[in-house]
């Protein structure tokens, strides 16, 4: 438990920093919009269509269709302010992202049919840890952002939205799992968590070496023309 909170530590600081960085740079803000855009039309929309697909009372189904149309709005956003960066908005996800997928289906599997409520609580466990994380990337993104800052609005309603649905997520949870199975549930979502922060120092570095390399590009032309001023 340490070795995560320090973990968690060392993300949030360096992502920080790379945040901050960005909001001098259109090439960096467009690189972080376009994960988040990943995140919103990928792994979390996916999780809550197979959470939708699969068995689910009424009121859980109505639950993750508000939550659905939640994450096409925010993807909208992303991609119209893609759009005025003049950033491409169809770029594939990267590998480690579909790696990271592949490794959490492999370890939820034994839990699939552990619960009594069937395999939908293994779905929403997945949905709520995503949502968990969003709140967690968009507050630290809103945090280095002044509210006069183009992004301020379109990340605070973001926000306001992933802090909702991963409440409704573990509300869900609680109603969806038996009392005797609450220690079962505390193992997934455990399992969940570990997958989810995986290589989350490495992946952090190298979205501050992104970040610091967008900026730097973005910079160059500046730089060139002080060259050719001062030699005029």
């Amino acid at each position: 438990m340490q070795l995560a909170l320090l973990q968690r530590r060392a993300v949030d600081s360096i992502k920080r920093h790379a945040l901050t960085m960005s909001r001098s740079s259109a090439r960096a803000q467009a690189a972080i919009l376009t994960e988040y855009l990943w995140a919103e039309e990928g792994a979390e929309s996916s999780a809550l269509q197979r959470t939708a697909a699969a068995s689910a009372p009424a009121w859980l189904g109505k639950l993750i269709a508000n939550q659905l149309a939640d994450e096409e709005r925010h993807a909208a956003l992303i991609r119209a302010r893609l759009g005025a960066l003049g950033a491409p908005v169809d770029r594939p996800p990267p590998a480690l992202a579909k790696a990271k997928l592949w490794w959490l289906e492999r370890a939820v599997a034994p839990y699939r049919a552990a619960f009594a409520a069937g395999e939908i609580v293994v779905m929403v466990a997945i949905a709520a840890q995503f949502e968990s994380t969003g709140v967690r990337v968009f507050e630290r993104h809103l945090g280095v952002l002044a509210p006069e800052d183009p992004l301020h609005g379109m990340i605070a309603s973001i926000v306001a939205d992933e802090r909702r649905h991963a409440k409704s997520c573990a509300a869900a949870l609680d109603k969806l799992v038996a009392p005797h199975e609450r220690f079962l549930l505390a193992e997934l979502r455990e399992r969940i968590a570990a997958v989810d922060r995986a290589f989350g120092v490495t992946i952090a570095v190298g979205f501050w070496c992104l970040t610091a390399a967008n900026v730097l590009r973005d910079r160059k032309p500046q730089g060139r023309e002080l060259d050719r001023g001062g030699a005029s």
